[in-house]
């Protein structure tokens, strides 16, 4: 599992989407359904083994694979600005999900995409765990106290800030009393794991740094809106470290990222 750097060409491929060439100045992604209702939730057919997954055995060998995998840093500089996201692992009818907000499209930075709650660390934040319960919080109304955290993954590093993808279980989400805040979410939406596990929702594409080379990301197609960019990236690490066995999504591998 990696994303590969290639000698600076764009190459288009089956089973690939185009996007712009610059991670930076990625176009609006334009969204397939929206619906009027906050919440939009994908049902799929098949189950899961939620008692197994969240058991303290598997949590930990979750978090260890968690810790081990490469990520896509696009600089070998570290930036000064320090963010990060909460990937919340929940329960929708019975199935383990991924909770996801698209940004508003009025929005200075990152408008109209797809994302985990999160954002810049703050003065008042000890930690960036903190950054991301704080976000998470301000954007949904989840308190951090309800949220059982199971670990992060490794930095990515971008050309603006670096990001902590922090894993958290928030429980069932009809137990939650979730309210998206108007100002910064324009809906809130889950899919099951196991939608990713169907290779008829995957995709990647490859996409090219200045100075930097290409390179190889995932793409996720669903009903609502695809999934691309830095939070395909994370998306990616975290299944892979949640469903070893059964999330099969192959990137090239590199061993100089």
């Amino acid at each position: 599992m990696a994303w590969t750097v290639r000698k600076p060409c764009l190459e288009v491929m089956s089973k690939k989407i185009a996007i712009s060439s610059q991670l930076n100045h990625f176009r609006k992604d334009k969204l397939c359904n929206i619906h009027s209702s906050q919440i939009v939730r994908h049902k799929c057919t098949h189950t899961i083994n939620v008692d197994e997954l969240l058991s303290d055995f598997n949590k930990q060998q979750c978090v260890e694979r968690l810790q081990k995998l490469s990520v896509p840093n696009v600089t070998s500089k570290q930036p000064k600005i320090k963010a990060a996201v909460l990937v919340p692992l929940c329960i929708v009818d019975s199935q383990l999900s991924l909770l996801y907000t698209l940004r508003k499209s009025n929005l200075r930075k990152h408008r109209g995409q797809v994302s985990f709650p999160g954002g810049v660390q703050d003065k008042c934040d000890n930690h960036l765990i903190a950054t991301a319960l704080r976000e998470a919080e301000e954007e949904l109304n989840i308190p951090p106290n309800l949220v059982d955290v199971w670990g992060c993954g490794k930095p990515i590093i971008g050309t603006e800030f670096s990001v902590l993808p922090v894993l958290g279980f928030i429980g069932d989400v009809n137990k939650l009393d979730i309210k998206p805040n108007p100002s910064e979410v324009e809906l809130m939406f889950t899919l099951s794991l196991l939608h990713f596990c169907d290779s008829a929702n995957c995709r990647y594409t490859r996409f090219r740094f200045k100075n930097m080379g290409t390179y190889v990301m995932p793409v996720y197609l669903n009903r609502t809106c695809r999934i691309w960019g830095m939070t395909a990236a994370i998306t990616h690490i975290m299944l892979s470290a949640l469903l070893p066995d059964k999330y099969n999504l192959q990137l090239t591998k590199n061993t100089g990222y």
